[in-house]
């Protein structure tokens, strides 16, 4: 009997071990599941573009409420209030300290430095199993390529786009520019408007103003680097050809620099503008005091030949950190915010740029958006701001690539001003190539 009481005394202790294994896998199973992940976003407030922004935080804040409803054990935090021009440093001070974000925006002249020097997850494996490469604008989603590897996703765009006085146009008989036309039809136009219209000697109405070499250049669809860096393309034929243009053109008004004081005043025909320039002069009552004197709609830029898209386009992008402990659920968020339909339209609504979604730009909402803006129906549509992101002007990436832009800035402007850009041209390659070594 009471070799039986032991026996079943031992089966119970064991059936009671057993139990609590049970118990205690289950609780570790269900703590597993419901432990609170956070994912922490790098971002800074107002435009990427530098134009006023009053719904700073209006799309992250659907983002991450739209995330966390679908992650319930998933919290995205971010610092609110780090101003664009602090971002930078707050973000080098970040990667430094080991406490870099998950995600986070890229300013366009961030990335290639934090591409090269490792930073930044490569996302390739992601792309080839879970996104569909050909929604987005090639020139978007090249923006954050960087030695053949994908390290981000666009996120909006702002492309520069050609503004047109019509009532200047249509006073002197002159039919409105299309998407396709050429320097030389810019050029004569612009010298056939440039002239004095009173009869006091004096020139008072001009051709353009704020047209730069670099708008020249790419007019030509002149790569000034090649993609590694490594070579320069400054002394040739098409970089004399580009800058002889925009000499000839300045060369209209004399010695008389044009403002874009005189375009709002009516007397000027063209002025190249970025997208997020145009959308910041829509609201009331700003635009009316500066443009209600007149017409006017935009185009893409001039070529040398109607088949070079000649339009210069910023992207700002996201990527993820190289250090993350939550690579899956990062790029769900990164998705979230470039690859989604809502998130896309959304943006688009309320900030100044383009979307980077080809099915964005060719909906109806956005065609209604733009045809209701502040400026009249016809002068800006969906299908301009489309044919100007296809096969936009993509710029090569390496690491010393906003630096050495900045160099070759400086002295072709300083070379054109002392109109010596002929003689110059060889020597400038050659500091530049120093440079690159």
């Amino acid at each position: 009997m009471i070799k039986m009481l032991k026996i079943w005394t031992k089966k119970r202790l064991i059936i009671l071990l057993v139990c609590l294994v049970v118990v205690l896998s289950a609780f570790l199973i269900y703590h597993q599941k419901v432990k609170k992940i956070e994912l922490h976003l790098g971002i800074y407030s107002g435009s990427s573009w530098g134009v006023p922004n009053g719904n700073d935080y209006q799309v992250i804040d659907q983002v991450i409420a739209e995330f966390e409803k679908k992650h319930p054990n998933v919290t995205v935090t971010y610092e609110s209030g780090i101003s664009k021009d602090d971002y930078s440093t707050w973000l080098s001070d970040a990667i430094i300290n080991g406490e870099q974000p998950d995600i986070f925006i890229l300013p366009e002249n961030d990335f290639n430095l934090l591409a090269s020097t490792g930073s930044l997850k490569k996302l390739d494996s992601f792309i080839q199993s879970d996104l569909k490469v050909s929604d987005f604008y090639n020139s978007a989603y090249q923006a954050g390529r960087y030695g053949n590897v994908q390290y981000a996703l666009p996120y909006e765009s702002n492309p520069t786009m050609m503004c047109i006085n019509k009532d200047l146009l249509e006073k002197e008989g002159i039919t409105i520019p299309s998407s396709g036309w050429t320097l030389a039809e810019f050029y004569g136009i612009c010298q056939q408007v440039t002239k004095d219209t009173n009869g006091d000697g004096i020139l008072d109405q001009y051709g353009l103003t704020g047209y730069t070499w670099q708008q020249a250049l790419a007019a030509y669809g002149v790569q000034l680097f090649d993609e590694y860096g490594t070579k320069t393309y400054l002394n040739t034929e098409k970089v004399k050809s580009a800058l002889g243009v925009w000499s000839k053109l300045n060369a209209l008004t004399g010695n008389y620099q044009v403002s874009t004081e005189d375009f709002d005043e009516g007397r000027v025909a063209f002025l190249p503008m970025t997208l997020a320039q145009y959308r910041t002069y829509k609201p009331y009552p700003y635009h009316v005091a500066k443009y209600s004197s007149f017409a006017w709609t935009c185009v893409q830029m001039p070529a040398a030949k109607s088949s070079i898209n000649a339009t210069q386009v910023s992207t700002s992008l996201y990527g993820i950190s190289v250090k993350t402990q939550n690579a899956k659920l990062s790029w769900e968020f990164l998705k979230l915010l470039t690859d989604n339909e809502a998130t896309q339209q959304m943006l688009f609504e309320t900030s100044q740029g383009t979307s980077v979604l080809k099915k964005i730009m060719k909906n109806t909402e956005t065609k209604d958006i733009l045809k209701n803006d502040d400026f009249g129906s016809t002068a800006l549509s969906a299908d301009t701001l489309d044919s100007m992101m296809t096969n936009a002007n993509i710029q090569p990436k390496f690491k010393k690539y906003n630096s050495v832009l900045e160099k070759v800035d400086y002295l072709i402007t300083q070379s054109l001003k002392n109109k010596t850009i002929d003689s110059d041209l060889a020597d400038i390659q050659h500091q530049i190539e120093d440079q690159l070594k």
